[in-house]
């Protein structure tokens, strides 16, 4: 990061440069929502040091920008699948990272949900400087929303560039060994993948 190895760079100073949000966010169900967003703010704190009125603000911050604010005193456990994944992504944005990483952070979520996610996350990004780097499987939403995709194969990268350059009849015939339609979308010219309704099963 930044020219340094990883390793060498101490836990507490990669977790303010750093934010990850997993595809199954492992919360504590008996925390309330404030108190899981405020964990986010441990890398900011010394031993033993109690939360400043500006670690407060920042939470706060966190809780209005992901619409979780009327949640505060919810217990995690209670929460459905979509209002977890907001306060984890809250919880990131309180540590103040420079760079978001998450992994499918719309699965499991109905339509509706993963487009509040993302449309979410791609505001943040703008909004607030950010770098995020998001693991998905839809090609669409990944077309839709994000500047420039890499395709793996087999654990390395096969094709990158713009959603145009990289999502292509070719690149998805070799990766996933699956026939398709590539149209432009009517809105924004992106590109909207069609799977092809008759094909062989794999060996």
């Amino acid at each position: 990061m930044d020219g340094k190895e990883i390793g060498l760079i101490p836990r507490s100073n990669l977790a303010r440069q750093i934010g990850v949000v997993p595809q199954n966010p492992d919360l504590p169900d008996s925390f309330s929502v404030f108190e899981v967003v405020l964990l986010g703010r441990s890398p900011h704190l010394g031993f033993l040091k109690s939360e400043s009125p500006k670690d407060l603000d920042v939470v706060k911050w966190a809780m209005e920008r992901t619409g979780i604010t009327d949640l505060a005193n919810r217990k995690i456990g209670e929460l459905s699948g979509g209002e977890k994944q907001r306060v984890a992504i809250a919880l990131i944005l309180a540590q103040e990272p420079k760079i978001i990483l998450l992994d499918e952070p719309t699965a499991n979520l109905d339509i509706n949900h993963q487009l509040e996610i993302l449309n979410l996350i791609k505001s943040l990004c703008q909004e607030n400087n950010l770098g995020v780097l998001i693991a998905i499987h839809d090609l669409n939403l990944a077309a839709q929303y994000c500047d420039r995709l890499l395709l793996m194969k087999e654990g390395r990268v096969y094709a990158s560039g713009s959603p145009g350059e990289v999502i292509t009849q070719s690149n998805i015939k070799e990766v996933f060994r699956t026939s398709s339609y590539i149209y432009p979308h009517p809105e924004n010219n992106l590109p909207v993948v069609l799977l092809s309704s008759d094909q062989k099963p794999s060996n």
